[in-house]
């Protein structure tokens, strides 16, 4: 059975049950108000009856006729006078109370009322008998009854027609949200709920479907977001793959032909050099891997870092390379001190600025700008090489791309530097963005946020 069905049926067996109690009572409290005026009628007729009969037997001895047959003759009177009154006249050896009952009988259709009451000293040995039939009461209460029996049957089938159409117009939207779930649970997780405009407003309902539909966004962006990952982890894995079979390839190559060929020994010393050069290559791989790994569970602390002792760390690690193309690293540094981890900074600055390295054309200058801002400090490093095109600017940072793989493979490249600078800078919930063109180089733009207790406020 459906929820809006027990709903339905439950609601309206307490209606139909409060509406037919509250008609019986209505029925039960009229019925007892007009049997106890009734009743009171009754005792003033009984009362008016024994003072008539006191002041009749009074007149009677007083001339001397006080006796059996005239006091039936004057009953019998009465009776004529009474004719929805049944009289009965009994003597009593001592006065009684005056008591009054009802019967009621076939349901109400027929009643009557019993009175008794002792006539006045000095007659009170005689007791009046009074029963009169309820007959116009009978027709008013089988009257109510009828009317009340039509009002019950009215309101019942009006009340079931309305109950049905609000409880159906009010589940509604649990039907479309058990729809929805069903959707959800089958795996669809499309477009959010809208509870629709309702006229006594929004309830419990509309919010829970509202709630629904932004749970199964919620679970579509991160299903999406799973799916991205798994699809950048397993385009690593492809890339790498890609990456390692070619040295290994190579490194294999050399040591078989080293290995059975008669070789010279100065095809023997090429050989070694290319296996360990291919060696080394395969070893700054796995640090690099290592180092994203690593820098994607890192927790980062910002400490201050004197940023001119670092620049001249960095560049004493690429002397080598700087000299060998006869580069001119240029530092314009408005400010002093960098927040972060020393090692991820050098590794940041060192990953930036041998790209920048690679890419710039013998006796050329890369120039290292850093400034303050409000709430951040921006970096700047520029090169005036190759360049590359504003498509391939949105895919450097990704592991293992490069714009030129011959050039990037000779110069000792792996494709991860930029991947690892992109990891740190979004630990530090910073921004990290190129332009370029073709043959005028690349400026790579670095923004780390300062430290709150070291934001400078107005």
């Amino acid at each position: 059975m459906r929820i809006w069905q027990k709903l339905y049926l439950v609601t309206l067996l307490l209606f139909l049950a409060s509406l037919n109690i509250g008609l019986l009572f209505a029925g039960q409290y009229i019925f007892s108000h007009n049997l106890k005026l009734e009743q009171k009628q009754a005792k003033t007729d009984c009362d008016y009856l024994c003072q008539s009969l006191g002041r009749d037997f009074a007149a009677l001895e007083k001339k001397g006729r006080f006796q059996e047959p005239a006091v039936a003759v004057l009953l019998e009177r009465y009776q004529s006078h009474y004719g929805d009154i049944l009289l009965t006249l009994k003597q009593t050896e001592r006065p009684t109370a005056f008591c009054i009952r009802s019967e009621i009988m076939d349901g109400g259709r027929k009643m009557q009322i019993f009175a008794e009451q002792s006539l006045a000293v000095p007659f009170d040995g005689y007791r009046l008998h009074f029963q009169k039939r309820l007959s116009d009461f009978e027709g008013v209460w089988l009257d109510i009854k009828r009317t009340f029996a039509i009002i019950s049957f009215s309101v019942s089938l009006l009340l079931c027609l309305v109950l049905y159409l609000c409880t159906r117009h009010m589940l509604k939207p649990l039907g479309r949200l058990n729809e929805r779930v069903a959707k959800i649970a089958a795996g669809e997780y499309g477009q959010a709920m809208d509870a629709g405009r309702r006229i006594l407003g929004q309830d419990e309902i509309d919010e829970l479907s509202i709630s629904v539909g932004q749970m199964s966004g919620t679970i579509q962006r991160q299903i999406q977001a799973l799916e991205e990952e798994n699809a950048k982890k397993q385009q690593l894995t492809d890339h790498m793959a890609h990456e390692l079979r070619t040295p290994l390839t190579s490194i294999y190559g050399y040591a078989e032909y080293l290995r059975y060929a008669k070789a010279s020994h100065k095809e023997w010393q090429e050989g070694l050099s290319y296996i360990m050069e291919e060696s080394r290559r395969l070893t700054k791989m796995s640090e690099s891997l290592l180092s994203m790994r690593l820098y994607e569970k890192a927790s980062l602390t910002a400490s201050p870092v004197d940023l001119f002792d670092l620049s001249r760390h960095i560049e004493q690690i690429l002397s080598k390379k700087l000299l060998e193309k006869n580069l001119t690293l240029t530092k314009q540094f408005e400010l002093s001190t960098v927040y972060g981890e020393r090692e991820l900074l050098i590794s940041l600055f060192l990953n930036l600025l041998e790209n920048a390295v690679r890419a710039s054309k013998p006796g050329g200058e890369i120039l290292w700008r850093a400034y303050a801002r409000k709430d951040a400090q921006q970096f700047e490093i520029i090169d005036h090489g190759v360049g590359m095109e504003t498509s391939e600017l949105s895919r450097i940072t990704e592991a293992f791309y490069r714009t030129d793989p011959s050039r990037s493979r000779r110069d000792g490249g792996v494709g991860l530097g930029l991947s690892i600078v992109r990891l740190i800078v979004e630990k530090r919930n910073g921004e990290l963005t190129f332009s370029s063109h073709p043959g005028e180089g690349t400026k790579a733009t670095v923004l780390l946020q300062l430290p709150y207790n070291q934001i400078k406020r107005p």
